[in-house]
């Protein structure tokens, strides 16, 4: 059988070997994972960098007034839109673990309004799906049509945000081709990774 780490585009570090700044970043990870996912070590090799994403993670997951299950539905289907396998799995896992079904995440990303989602949420994540699709796509009038419900400046760029997170790590583990994680296979979706310490 393939070594996990040998069946991306590059070989992903290994934990146990690392050093330095890679091991304080892996330490740092695994302390909220319970392991270190497939993303982290192929992007290891730029520590700092990795670094900065799991940073800019946590403070795009916490930061703003938007609930943390609705920031995942943002980051599932922009995902979806960039074509990642691991990061749409890995945000299924997720919601998921937030009681939501496979079915009603599927058809979510796919396009379909969630009853798990009020009507403005819901035009939020049809938004994010444009963004995430193709940027240059959004107009003023998408984003006028937002402050109608009552989404505030700050809240768009909070989606925004989100979006924007996916799209870099998702382009990370797509052109990569960062492996599946056990956990992701686990669920009956493509792909993901333990969320159990997320609240």
């Amino acid at each position: 059988m393939e070594d996990e780490n040998t069946m991306a585009r590059v070989k992903l570090l290994d934990p146990a070997e690392a050093e330095g700044k890679t091991k304080e970043v892996f330490d740092k990870v695994e302390s909220y994972y319970q392991m270190v996912p497939g993303l982290q070590k192929g992007l290891a090799y730029l520590p700092e960098t990795t670094d900065a994403l799991w940073t800019l993670s946590l403070c795009t997951a916490r930061e703003g007034s938007i609930r943390e299950e609705l920031k995942r539905v943002f980051f599932a289907v922009t995902a979806k839109e960039v074509e990642c396998e691991y990061c749409t799995a890995a945000h299924m896992i997720a919601l998921i673990m937030k009681e939501w079904t496979p079915e009603e995440i599927s058809e979510v990303i796919q396009g379909k309004p969630s009853s798990r989602l009020t009507d403005k949420e819901n035009a939020a994540v049809k938004f994010a799906r444009v963004a995430g699709n193709r940027p240059a796509a959004v107009t003023n009038e998408m984003t006028d049509d937002l402050r109608k419900i009552g989404w505030t400046d700050a809240e768009i760029v909070e989606i925004v945000a989100c979006v924007a997170l996916m799209r870099y790590t998702s382009t990370v583990a797509a052109v990569l081709d960062v492996p599946l994680e056990p956990a992701m296979e686990a669920v009956g979706v493509s792909c993901g990774v333990p969320l159990d310490k997320r609240d």
